[in-house]
Order: structure tokens, then C-alpha cells, then sequence
């Protein structure tokens, strides 16, 4: 059944990003609290009403754009389904209840929040056109997910934790330009993919999808020698399989432009994601 304008206005296949947030549950060794997992759905709840406020200003604004791309074209306002009126409502009423929910949090987690509104409106005003920093930026909302979780629980992570993030969101976002490089009228409308190429794209999906693998791996031989478990390295493994699986999904079968809906759908990634999250748990737990 096909959900409702209004919801699919929001993006909820999107709200994945999110589970970024319950990275400190894991990695600060929070997992077996329960007030720690009471924190983190909190925050979660906060940064799904706040992007999903921030996924309707930006369909919003780019609603000619979205006209002309085979997949937004069927977004609620670029497809018709729904007014613009209507979703400035909407829009209004998910920053309310994101205010309401962030009041229950430490203070340090509006002021993650605020900084993630303020870097979406100058994206969508500016960034989004500057090839390169529209990459950089989406990267450094990934950053901001895993720093709320910190900010719940106020618990720090390893620096290295942090890198891979980076590493990992700047791969995912330049394997979706690689991917929206192939549509010739969707480029020609947006300014920031006449400033790419594919041969520079399938460059820097390499070096990031490498740095991310390496600082990963980094931070379980760190891990190895502070726990005295040497059984961390090999998680690397599944990290190093998904990465790998990824690409061949951008390079093999084309795809890659919505990131999210090709690990959802793709069995062996889900398969390789419960793995890894089974062993590392076994191994810190």
C-alpha cells in the first residue's frame, strides 16, 4: 500500500541515517544500560522530526529540479500529489515537535540539533551548487549524528570512530554523484554536477572507500590492544565485504543514487550488517 503524501514527504526509507546515533551505544561500551538506550531513542526521535523538516524545505526548493530526475520526480510536490502549502505546514509542525522532543535531552544536544539546521539552510541556499562541498557537508551531518548520540549519553568515542564516519559518508556521497552523472538532463540543471566527472568521481569513491576501511581497521587493532581482544581485527572483514558489495552495486548494476535504498534492499548486505553487529557485540560484551 502507498503511504501518504505527507509521510513520504518526510522520507522515513531515509531515516536510516539515524541509526548513526546509537554508534556511542556500542563503540562507549553503553550498550547493556537501559537509561542509555532510553537517551539514544530520544535523540533519534529528535533528528528524525528535525531532518524530516529539513528533506520538506529542500523538496521544496527544488521542486523543478526533481521534475526532470526518473526517481524525485515522484516526490509528493515534484509529482503533484501534494501542495506547497501543505508542506510548509508540515514542515513547520516537524521543527515544533523536534523542539519539544530536544527539550527532554542535554543542552549540548540542541545545540548539535541547531548546528544541523544551520548547515542544511546554507547547503540548500549555497552548498548544494559547490562540487565538492555538497559532498563534504552531507559527510559532516554523518559526523553530527554520531556526536548527538555522544552528546545523549555524554560518553566520548575514539577519534578514529569519528574518521571512518567521515570516510564512510564522503564514499556514499560521492558513489551517488557517480550515480546521477548518468542522468545527461539531470546534470544539465544542476550546477554542481557540471563541475564533476565520472572519471574524477570513480577517483575519489576509491580513496574514500580505502580511508574509511583503513581507519576502521585502525580503530580495532586499538580496540584489540585496550580490551585484549584480539578478535575485534576481524570484524574488519565485514566491513571490508560491505564496502566491496557497495561498489559493485555502483559500478556493476548502476546503482547508488539513493544509497540507503540499495543497502535496505540488498539481502546480503542486511546479512553482512547482522554479522557485524553480532560479533562486535559478542567481542565487547
Amino acid at each position: 500500500m502507498r503511504m501518504p503524501p505527507a509521510i513520504r514527504l518526510m522520507r522515513p526509507k531515509q531515516w536510516i541515517k539515524n541509526g548513526f546515533i546509537f554508534a556511542p551505544l556500542f563503540f562507549a561500551h553503553q550498550f547493556t544500560h537501559p537509561a542509555s538506550w532510553g537517551l539514544t531513542l530520544i535523540a533519534v526521535a529528535a533528528f528524525v522530526l528535525l531532518s524530516s523538516a529539513v528533506y520538506v524545505g529542500n523538496d521544496i526548493k527544488d521542486i523543478a529540479e526533481d521534475k526532470l530526475h526518473p526517481v524525485k520526480s515522484k516526490r509528493p510536490l515534484a509529482s503533484g500529489d501534494m501542495s506547497v502549502g501543505s508542506a510548509i505546514a508540515l514542515g513547520i509542525g516537524l521543527v515544533a515537535a523536534a523542539l519539544a522532543v530536544l527539550a527532554i535531552l542535554p543542552p549540548a544536544c540542541g545545540i548539535i540539533a541547531a548546528i544541523y539546521v544551520c548547515l542544511n539552510v546554507v547547503y540548500t541556499l549555497w552548498l548544494k551548487k559547490l562540487a565538492l562541498l555538497d559532498i563534504f557537508f552531507i559527510a559532516m551531518c554523518y559526523v553530527l549524528r554520531v556526536l548527538m548520540g555522544c552528546a545523549a549519553l555524554s560518553v566520548t568515542v575514539s577519534s578514529w570512530i569519528i574518521l571512518t564516519t567521515f570516510l564512510l559518508a564522503l564514499f556514499l556521497g560521492f558513489g551517488k554523484r557517480y550515480n546521477e552523472m548518468a542522468i545527461p538532463d539531470y546534470v544539465k540543471i544542476k550546477p554542481n554536477l557540471k563541475q564533476y566527472s565520472r572519471e574524477l568521481l570513480d577517483r575519489l569513491v576509491i580513496i574514500c572507500g580505502g580511508g574509511a576501511l583503513m581507519s576502521y581497521a585502525i580503530y580495532t587493532t586499538e580496540m584489540a590492544r585496550a580490551l585484549g581482544h584480539v578478535e575485534m581485527v576481524y570484524t574488519v572483514g565485514f566491513v571490508a565485504f560491505g564496502l566491496f558489495r557497495y561498489l559493485q552495486c555502483v559500478y556493476v548494476h548502476g546503482q547508488g543514487g539513493e544509497p540507503e535504498l540499495v543497502i535496505l534492499k540488498d539481502k546480503l548486505q542486511l546479512l553482512n550488517i547482522a554479522l557485524w553487529l553480532i560479533c562486535t557485540l559478542y567481542i565487547l560484551f
